[in-house]
Parts: structure tokens; C-alpha cells; sequence
């Protein structure tokens, strides 16, 4: 009987690796994110944006998640909406990053923990 439990502990933990493998989720592409996000900017998503944003938030300064929900509406005001809805964002081949770029502003976007998300803005200079 003891061996028949040990034999089957021993089974269970040799698939166990397998079948974790098995379930992690597919990392995300960037042009799946890129449609969610411009869904949501286009919008003015509040939420939606600050989940595919990363906190504390770089503009300049860090700001919080509550912060960023209060001032979303100016990041994303009726002009960068429109340009967004056009916009092409550019691949940085030394990281795995995105920018946009509308007028004098950048968007960047970057993978954290696996995902990306919205991680900065600044001027583009």
C-alpha cells in the first residue's frame, strides 16, 4: 500500500510541471494591447487606461493611480484621441518598448512583468 501511495505521488509531481506549463497564458502581444489601449483612449476610458497603465506613473514626476485617473481626461484630451486613432507606434529594437508619437508629445509603452502597459510621456524633443 505504501508504494502505491509513494508510486503515485511520484506520478502526480512528475506531470505536475506539465500541466502548469500547459496553463500560463500566451504572452501578450504588442499589437493585441495596442488595439485594446487605443479602444480605450479613443473613448475615454478612464479605467480602462489606468489598467493598462503602470504605477507609480512617469510624466515627468510619479504619479499614483488615482492621480493619473484625475488628469487622464487632459493626457488624453480630443487631439491626441484623433491621433491616436491614426497613429503608427514605433518599435525600440534594443528593448522590447513602443512609442507614439502625437505632435510634440511621446507615449511610450513598455512590457512589465509580462504585459505591457502605458508606462510614460514626455516631450518629444
Amino acid at each position: 500500500m505504501k508504494l502505491l501511495l509513494a508510486a503515485t505521488m511520484v506520478f502526480l509531481l512528475a506531470i505536475n510541471p506539465a500541466v502548469s506549463a500547459e496553463i500560463k497564458p500566451e504572452a501578450q502581444s504588442f499589437a493585441a494591447f495596442w488595439v485594446q489601449f487605443k479602444a480605450a483612449a479613443a473613448k475615454g476610458d478612464r479605467a480602462a487606461i489606468a489598467e493598462m497603465t503602470n504605477f507609480p506613473f512617469d510624466d515627468g514626476s510619479k504619479v499614483s493611480k488615482a492621480d493619473f485617473i484625475k488628469k487622464c481626461g487632459e493626457i488624453f484630451d480630443r487631439k491626441t484621441q484623433k491621433c491616436f486613432s491614426n497613429a503608427k507606434p514605433v518599435k525600440d529594437d534594443k528593448r522590447d518598448s513602443y512609442c507614439v508619437f502625437c505632435g510634440e508629445t511621446i507615449f511610450g509603452f513598455a512590457k512589465v512583468n509580462g504585459e505591457y502597459r502605458f508606462t510614460y510621456i514626455g516631450i518629444n524633443d
